[in-house]
This record gives structure tokens, sequence and C-alpha cells, in this order.
């Protein structure tokens, strides 16, 4: 008989881990709290324009790269991959690729991320759309209590399995624990910091005003410039502005036209998306993006907690990203497969 595994979480980390468990011939159900899959993969439109919430490029897809190898058991390098130019720094870095201060044992994990850059046809979308197939994932499912091997939801439904798997924010997974836990690992949890929220402003451009950029533009590690995908005459229909809290739409705007000057006079309507926003979507602590910081290899929780049928995964356990989540859902695959 398969063990039974209920995972906490529609996102990308939920949803791969399903993948990976499904394959071992796990009994896999999935609990997303909103009405559609994909968490910060999750993609909108807005008066015909499709906009990424969080999903922009992906490193490690090129023949032979870690995220190709992982993808490729499940068809996934299949999906419609665009090579992107190298990213664009002025005046810094990619402050979106890594979590800051990343410790020098994991150095291997995060090289990808300077390497090649890649896009997907239809976004985010594309990639959740492929990993919901086959699987059991159960919308409008908002967890509120954990406790015994099994799980409440705000709807009042129940559930209960082998072993639960949580793929959200660990704080508020064990805020939910109804089971003592030892307090030295809920002190060891408080003490955690989170990554920054994050601004951003997805704007719908005027036709035939800009031409198409096929790579991401960084600016003084402030903000980032992502193009959407080009008309059919090269003119982009979109962009995406995004910095760090507490910064604000007009600075946005300000300093992306550092580089693109036409950008202010191009921008037909847009919509602002703030770390309130990705809290009232994700359920993420302050609306943290990128999760808990990792300053040290001691911010890098492990997948097994004190309570033994409970487990975690996602980017808050390693590195942030399509990477950095999918190696967290391999550590937890292994851990429960080597376990039972």
């Amino acid at each position: 008989m398969s063990k039974q595994v209920l995972i906490i979480g529609g996102g990308l980390g939920g949803l791969f881990l399903g993948k990976l468990l499904t394959r071992e011939r796990w009994d896999v159900t999935i609990l997303e709290q909103g009405a559609q899959p994909g968490g910060a993969l999750q993609t909108f439109v807005r008066e015909g324009v499709r906009f990424d919430t969080g999903f922009h490029s992906v490193g490690g897809m090129e023949p032979g790269g870690p995220l190709r190898k992982i993808f490729e058991p499940f068809g996934l390098n299949y999906l419609p991959w665009e090579q992107a130019g190298e990213d664009e720094c002025i005046d810094g870095g990619p402050f979106m690729r890594l979590s800051s201060g990343t410790p020098d044992e994991f150095k291997h994990v995060a090289e990808p991320y300077h390497g090649s850059t890649w896009r997907l046809k239809g976004g985010g979308k594309t990639l959740i759309d492929a990993l919901v197939k086959t699987q059991d994932v159960r919308l409008n499912k908002k967890v509120v209590s954990i406790e015994d091997h099994g799980v409440i939801c705000s709807d009042t439904s129940t559930f209960r399995s082998d072993i639960i798997v949580s793929a959200i924010h660990p704080r508020l997974t064990f805020a939910m624990l109804k089971d003592h836990v030892r307090s030295s690992y809920l002190k060891r949890l408080a003490k955690l910091e989170d990554g920054p929220g994050v601004v951003t402003l997805n704007c719908k451009l005027r036709e035939s005003m800009l031409p198409w950029i096929d790579h991401d533009i960084f600016i003084q590690d402030k903000v980032m410039i992502h193009f959407g995908e080009a008309d059919a005459d090269g003119y982009a229909r979109s962009v995406d502005l995004l910095g760090f809290a507490p910064i604000t739409p007009d600075e946005l705007k300000e300093i992306a036209a550092t580089r693109i000057p036409d950008l202010q006079f191009s921008i037909a309507k847009s919509w602002l998306s703030t770390p309130e926003t990705w809290e009232r979507y994700t359920g993420t602590p302050g609306g943290t993006a990128f999760g808990i910081k990792k300053y040290s290899s001691a911010d890098y929780l492990p997948p097994e907690t004190p309570i033994p049928w409970l487990y975690l995964t996602g980017q808050n356990i390693g590195l942030h990203g399509v990477l950095g989540t999918c190696i967290s859902a391999l550590n937890t695959c292994k851990a429960l497969t080597s376990k039972y």
C-alpha cells in the first residue's frame, strides 16, 4: 500500500514535490488556499495583456544544466523555453538572483543563475499547468489548523494523511500546529530573518513605442526591468518594473528612465502590487518575495521537523527561485523516501 502525503501549498515547491513523490508511487493530495495554483508563479491578464507575478526568467536550462536535468524526467524541459540575452547590470548586480550572503558551500547551487538565462513562453502559467496535470490539487482550501496527521481548512473541511509536508512559510506552519514543539526550535524560527518584499509596476505599453528587449536590466541593485513577450512587429506590449520595498512607483519609473528615457511616455496603463499584495495572495509574512534570508548554513532549514510526520519544502528551506525551490523539493523527497 502506497504512503499518503498531504502537501500544504500549491506553489512551485508543493507542485514539484508532488510530481516527485507521485513518481515514487506515493498517494499525493495538494491543498491550495487560492482559486488558482501557482503561488508566486501565477499570471494575470489585464486589458488583453498577460503579466507574470514572480516568474520572469531562470538559469540552468542550457544543455546539461542543473535545472534541465531536474526537469527532464517529467518532460518539463520540452516546454517552450527560449534563451534570453545576457542580463544587463548597471552600477550593480542582479539583486534578485541570490539570497544575500550565500554561504560558500552553496555556491555551486547558485552558480547557474550567473550563466545563461531562459524565458518561457506563456510565463509561469505554462510551467504550473504542466505540473498540475495528473495531480490531485484542491483549490480554495486554506489550512487554518494542523494537528495529529491532519489539517482543518477555513471551510471546515478536514484532511488526514500519513505525512504532511508544508510548502508555505515555516513560521506560518508552526503557528497553525497544535502539537507541542520544543521551544529551542521555535526560537530558531523566530530568529530567522525574512528577505524583502517587492513593489511591482506591471505596465501596458502604447503600441509600437518601445522596441522589445530580450534580457532583464538591473539598475543600481534597486530596480529590475523585464520586458514581456514581443508583438509581431518587434515592439514590446508590456514591461514590469520591480524594486525592493519601500520604493515608490514614481521612484521605480524614474530609475528605470535612466536606462530607457522614453519609458514613462510609453506607458498606457499600469497596475501596482506591493508586499501587502503578496501577503494577501501567497500568505508570506510581510509579503517577503524570497523567503528566509540565507546568511550562513545555519539559515538553511532541513526538511525534517521535530514532529515526526511533519516536513518542510520550498524556498524557505533553501535558495529562492525556480532552481532553488526545485532543489528543496528534491531534498524533501529524498528525506521522505529514505525513511519510508
